[in-house]
């Protein structure tokens, strides 16, 4: 599967994409909405979304529902998984126990899968608005602040006016968290800029969605807009 089918997935509102072999199946899960699981011998059940239950000592999340479609128990393994056909790397092992209306028992299902985002983020961005302040490239040390999401390593850098900023990410969805972020340690004339983007940005999960060349963050009554570099 190249980056396309997984972005054309993404932008139809799944949040989650698994599939398997032997026989082929499919999972899609919108996390707001519903659970769609079909395999190529015509088994199709499709449920509402519901709340995931965690396991305390691993991660692991369950996924339990029951309609008169049918019933799901989903099972999300954090580990990575290589599907058996493709070759393609997943970061998750998927297990789907499914029953139609007219099985009288659960049929198992195992394969790989992986949390969808938007892969237009995977690029250079410079700010152009933030909440509270009136941005002024000439007011910065650095000029306006300027982003990289790589998305390759889940890995962001960049500057925030005036010290070079990095840090690991996290995509998933419509949401970026990011870790610690680490930062040179030059002083400039104006911090305020600088101080306001790390404490939306600085271990915190942040929404985001974009608009043709444009990229808002929501952290909080934060908002940051950016435009993609030409």
């Amino acid at each position: 599967m190249n980056s396309t089918y997984y972005q054309s997935k993404f932008l139809n509102g799944v949040d989650f994409f698994a599939r398997g072999n032997e026989p082929n199946w499919t999972l899609e899960i919108d996390f707001e909405k519903s659970m769609n699981f079909a395999t190529m011998d015509d088994i199709k059940v499709s449920t509402p979304a519901v709340e995931g239950i965690k396991a305390q000592d691993s991660d692991v999340t369950l996924y339990s529902v029951k309609t008169d479609s049918g019933e799901l128990v989903v099972t999300l393994i954090k580990d990575n998984c290589q599907d058996n056909m493709s070759g393609e790397n997943f970061s998750y092992k998927v297990r789907v126990e499914a029953k139609s209306p007219a099985d009288s028992s659960f049929k198992t299902f195992e394969g790989c899968g992986k949390f969808l985002y938007d892969i237009r983020l995977y690029d250079i961005y410079v700010m152009k608005e933030m909440t509270g302040f009136n941005l002024k490239k000439e007011k910065l040390q650095k000029g306006l602040p300027q982003f990289e999401f790589n998305l390759t390593d889940m890995r962001f850098g960049g500057h925030a006016g005036c010290n070079s900023l990095s840090g690991s990410i996290n995509v998933v969805g419509n949401k970026i968290s990011f870790g610690k972020l680490m930062g040179t340690l030059m002083a400039c004339p104006n911090m305020k800029v600088e101080k306001a983007v790390i404490g939306a940005l600085n271990d915190k999960t942040v929404t985001y969605s974009i608009d043709k060349m444009k990229l808002t963050l929501l952290s909080g009554k934060t908002k940051m807009v950016l435009k993609k570099v030409d």
